[in-house]
């Protein structure tokens, strides 16, 4: 985490995800837009703009509940102690569970507002 942020992965409503797109290109940042609905299965696709250079840094995606799992077990394999969960309230409240105290560490900063 020393350089920054190196991606950025949410799953909000397609209004949060317009905004975080921006922002995303705008900071040359890889972005992993995670799209489902309420049931945890994949939903239509968002509207995303343009960027205004023609790069796209934004990858939307509507992958299966069941990737939660590989979502948990990449944190635990890396070892990340940071990371941001965004998430809409629509889509149920998702904070990734401090691993098993055999790690010997546990994330210190789960962020998430349902009014993004």
């Amino acid at each position: 985490m020393t350089q920054g942020i190196l991606a950025l992965v949410t799953s909000t409503g397609c209004a949060s995800a317009s905004a975080l797109q921006s922002l995303t290109d705008a900071m040359h940042i890889p972005h992993l837009y995670v799209q489902r609905n309420s049931e945890g299965s994949p939903r239509t696709a968002c509207q995303l703009n343009p960027s205004p250079d023609g790069e796209r840094y934004t990858l939307a995606a509507r992958p299966p509940v069941r990737l939660n799992d590989v979502m948990l077990k990449l944190v635990m394999e890396l070892r990340w102690q940071k990371f941001i969960v965004f998430y809409d309230s629509e889509y149920g409240e998702f904070c990734l569970p401090p691993p098993p105290a055999v790690y010997g560490w546990i994330p210190v900063f789960c962020w998430w507002d349902c009014h993004l």
